[in-house]
């Protein structure tokens, strides 16, 4: 059950990662972070701090709001 945010955000982050055809070491070159920590952001496994997910949404051309759109957790 995908309702857990970061799971969430994840699935946002390989969304337009993949629509741009970028993998995952072409991310973190963009936003100048470690590959594997956006493999691990993209299963949910790995909470983002606020200036990652800035830095996350520079590299996508994004505004926070923007790169955060869709992405609502449900209350428990």
């Amino acid at each position: 059950m995908a309702s857990d945010i970061c799971i969430l955000l994840g699935l946002r982050i390989r969304e337009l990662r993949t629509a741009k055809g970028w993998r995952q070491i072409d991310l973190a070159e963009e936003a100048g972070i470690n590959e594997n920590y956006i493999s691990d952001l993209e299963i949910g496994k790995k909470e983002i701090c606020l200036r990652t997910m800035q830095a996350i949404a520079d590299a996508f051309d994004l505004t926070l709001a923007e790169l955060l759109q869709g992405v609502e957790s449900k209350p428990v």
